[in-house]
């Protein structure tokens, strides 16, 4: 599952469509298909006492996960962690991790950058949502877009490997600790491959910090 060795074109069709996987698994309970899709991941392969690659493993274990778990447990699983009464054991939003305020009035910059890339929130939307923020970089990498390496370094480098992190160590987690491992690792390569300080990015790009 690690893509060091795959062409350029394919490394980014592999970011972003990792990407829309974490979309696809945060922004709702994932549907039976995809947790079949998912189940199909084949055990990971590897001789004895060597090390494995971190993203592999997540893969391997995602994919375990996906073919013990039920889909009653899992809808609770999902509800326990991110729509609980009062709040998840997790909250998801990019303003709680940050400010420690849902919705707090730090989300100006992003609003600003969304509407620079022609996105209109809909009514409702949690534009600052780990699952939105996700589908937004992978659209970015699809597109070949260069504004994705200042988008992930102020929207997603900030605070979502420590969502991930939570997410990998909560009490409630079984289907979503493996999904948390796989998003802390992949996000270690996204800053390995943009490996850049903020401020040349923003010089790169032509934005304004």
């Amino acid at each position: 599952m690690c893509n060091e060795k795959l062409p350029r074109h394919e490394q980014e069709l592999w970011r972003a469509n990792t990407y829309y996987l974490l979309t696809r698994l945060l922004a709702r309970p994932p549907s039976q298909r995809l947790v079949a899709q998912l189940s199909e991941i084949p055990p990971l392969q590897q001789e004895e006492g060597e090390e494995p690659d971190p993203i592999a493993l997540a893969w391997s274990e995602l994919g375990e996960a996906s073919r013990r778990v039920r889909e009653a447990s899992l809808l609770e699983e999902y509800q326990v962690l991110f729509d609980g009464e009062g709040g998840g054991a997790l909250n998801p939003r990019a303003s709680w991790y940050l400010t420690g305020e849902a919705g707090a009035n730090s989300m100006g910059l992003l609003r600003a950058e969304l509407a620079g890339l022609g996105i209109t929130p809909l009514e409702g939307w949690q534009e600052d949502h780990a699952g939105t923020l996700c589908d937004i970089m992978g659209a970015l990498i699809e597109a070949e877009d260069p504004r994705q390496i200042g988008f992930f370094t102020r929207h997603l480098k900030p605070w979502l490997p420590t969502f991930f992190r939570d997410m990998r160590l909560a009490e409630a987690a079984d289907f979503y600790r493996p999904v948390g491992f796989l998003g802390e690792a992949f996000l270690e390569v996204e800053e390995s491959i943009y490996g850049k300080s903020i401020d040349t990015i923003i010089s790169a790009v032509h934005l304004e910090p």
